[in-house]
Formats: structure tokens, sequence, C-alpha cells
């Protein structure tokens, strides 16, 4: 942050409402996309379809948030935003594989259901 303010011509300074801010927002950031993820693992079947899924709308809402910024920090932004967004999915990847080849993967029963 303090980079992006020497870059944007203000004065970094440090502020407990700003901290928190930052704090907050990366927080709910990290909930979306997990939920996102979440979502998508469970309904979406083929690995590089839910990738491509994930990463655009994580992206998009990623671009919204730093749409204002000049175009510098806007980069910086979104590059760190798109490096969270890989390992995310490959560390989703891993463990979504762990889980098939240990036998815990749910599956839904088909029991109950007309045919």
């Amino acid at each position: 942050m303090r980079v992006v303010a020497h870059m944007e011509g203000r004065a970094p300074m440090f502020t407990l409402e700003g901290s928190v801010t930052v704090i907050f927002y990366g927080a709910v950031a990290g909930a979306f996309s997990g939920t996102i993820y979440y979502l998508l693992q469970r309904f979406v079947r083929e690995p590089s379809l839910r990738t491509i899924a994930f990463v655009g709308i994580c992206g998009l809402v990623a671009w919204r948030g730093v749409h204002g910024l000049l175009p510098i920090p806007q980069a910086m932004f979104m590059a760190l935003a798109m490096a969270y967004l890989v390992i995310i999915d490959i560390l989703g990847r891993r463990s979504h594989s762990r889980r098939l080849s240990a036998g815990t993967e749910f599956v839904p029963s088909a029991r109950g259901l007309p045919s």
C-alpha cells in the first residue's frame, strides 16, 4: 500500500482505520473466492472449465475493486489477485485429488429419485 501511495503522489501514512479496512476487505474477498471455488468444484466436473470459471469470476470481482486506481497500481493488484487465484486453484485440485484417492468424496445418492 505504501508503494501505491507513492505512485499516486500521496503521502504514505499508517492509520488504524486503513489497516482494518484492508484486513476486512481481504477477509471478505477470501471468503467470497472460497465460496465460489466450493460451488464450482461441487457443480462443474471438468477441471479446466472450473479453473477458467473461477479465475474469470473472481478476476472480474477483483477488477471491480481496483478499477479506480491508476494503471500501474491496477496492474500490481490484478497480478497479485491472479497469483492468489492460481495458487488457490492448484491447492484445491491437490486437495480434491487426495479426497478422491482416499475415497472420502461425497457422492449424492440416486435412491428415491424418480427414473
